[in-house]
């Protein structure tokens, strides 16, 4: 194994490890008065400057063709606005690894996606991934039991986007826009949208303390900035697909962080439901690294 290969599984593991942690800090963040709505916008915004910085050293400039800029915002209010706001959302009424997991059944809206709309053929082992992301969220629910409907419905609901956000990105051509400048009108947009939601709906609040400032100014540049390099930079050493086997390692952090930090329950149940999701995630990146 080279110095490069190890590189790109260290980097996979600590992206994913950092996206895994987002309940941990959104959950101190939301204690200090900031509505879930404006932990979006500052997401987004906090990583504007650090962004801008590395798409013009990588690029030598920050300008880009108007007509792709429709696309582009459609990628960023789907994957970068619409989807945090459910899933952070969504916090406040399930468990945070719970809710992790519920969002990880994007593989599944993936391939009804490419099926319901592209015409994509419906392969065994595409359909098992789907089997699997179903029947294990319904290992979720007990009779009787206090999973709240709405945080599920959130949380399924970020899948959704997310996987509507992936099915548009694979399609988009990269060589119009990409790397650090990408991100950089990915992140725009979404702060855009985010902070005028805010407005309208009433949720723009400001944290109480210096603390609860930092924490959202850390929050924004270890997942917009630090994630997302983490993420590149292990896709261009080792493989999209590795990296995106390691990237199940999320929900399994959101799992542990739930159990360990906040006491929130498991049972044997949510267990088999777990790694059936988590499966299902497997058995898609290796699909796609066996089709390449």
């Amino acid at each position: 194994m080279t110095k490069n290969t190890v590189k790109g599984y260290v980097f996979a593991i600590l992206s994913a490890v950092i996206y895994g942690s987002m309940p941990l800090m959104a959950k101190y963040i939301y204690a200090d008065g900031v509505t879930p709505q404006m932990l979006v916008f500052f997401r987004n915004f906090f990583a504007l400057v650090p962004l801008g910085v590395l798409a013009y050293a990588e690029k030598k400039t920050l300008k880009v063709e108007p007509k792709i800029l429709p696309k582009v915002s459609l990628i960023a209010l789907l994957g970068c606005f619409a989807t945090p706001m459910l899933l952070f959302s969504s916090y406040n009424y399930i468990p945070s690894g719970t809710a992790t997991v519920f969002h990880f059944v994007y593989p599944a809206f993936v391939v009804l996606g490419g099926i319901v709309f592209f015409r994509t053929k419906a392969k065994l082992t595409n359909l098992l991934c789907v089997f699997l992301c179903v029947g294990g969220v319904m290992m979720f629910y007990s009779p009787g039991g206090t999973l709240n409907l709405e945080g599920s419905l959130l949380a399924l609901a970020s899948a959704v986007t997310f996987a509507a956000y992936i099915i548009i990105l694979s399609r988009f051509d990269k060589g119009q826009l990409s790397g650090f400048l990408f991100t950089f009108y990915i992140a725009a947009v979404s702060s855009a949208a985010s902070f005028l939601l805010c407005v309208f709906t009433g949720k723009l609040t400001l944290p109480q303390s210096v603390w609860g400032l930092l924490l959202c100014i850390m929050f924004s540049l270890l997942v917009t900035v630090g994630a997302v390099v983490l993420f590149q930079q292990s896709t261009f050493l080792i493989g999209g697909e590795r990296t995106s086997i390691l990237s199940t390692l999320e929900p399994i952090t959101g799992l542990l962080i739930g159990i360990i930090i906040f006491g929130e329950g498991f049972s044997l149940s949510v267990i088999v439901g777990s790694v059936m999701v988590i499966a299902a995630s497997v058995l898609r990146a290796v699909l796609d690294m066996k089709k390449r």
